[in-house]
């Protein structure tokens, strides 16, 4: 091949590749989950968008102890829920949890796939995620069984 053919492929081949300063391609930002609300008496699923990070409650009357809780959740990075802390200022509330120290909110760290729910027949729940307050209503009626879980994006 001739010298200037050769020039002429050699320069066709870097202007193909690229400048040499490319930086390395970066992985894409994550996305965060969807908190997926399961009325499973109905078969209705809502979908609720979570940022990478974010935490979301749920505020309910105790059933036993008729007393105020809220249950403060996150999703890891395997799309698991990790219940991150309870906060109730009612002491038996607290030690139903195991919690026997003093402090209305107490930091947790327990996983688990998914948490079931029936919606109360007194005092309705309320699902605090993706910036919004929802009643347990809104996913369906009294005595309904709901399953939260997080699916990834």
């Amino acid at each position: 091949m001739p010298r200037n053919a050769t020039l002429a492929l050699v320069v066709v081949l870097l202007t193909a590749a690229g400048p040499a300063s490319t930086p390395a391609p970066q992985p894409a930002r994550r996305a965060g989950h969807e908190l997926l609300v399961e009325n499973t008496d109905r078969g209705a699923v809502v979908r609720i968008r979570l940022p990478p990070g974010a935490v979301f409650s749920v505020v309910y009357h105790h059933s036993i102890y008729d007393q105020p809780v809220t249950e403060d959740f996150e999703v890891d990075e395997e799309g698991r829920i990790v219940l991150r802390a309870v906060t109730s200022p009612s002491a038996a509330v607290r030690e139903y949890f195991g919690i026997t120290s003093a402090g209305d909110r107490h930091a947790m760290a327990r996983t688990m796939p998914e948490i079931v729910f029936r919606i109360a027949a007194g005092t309705v729940q309320r699902l605090r995620a993706g910036g919004v307050e929802r009643s347990f209503l809104d996913f369906g009626e009294h005595g309904d069984r709901l399953v939260l879980r997080a699916d990834p994006p």
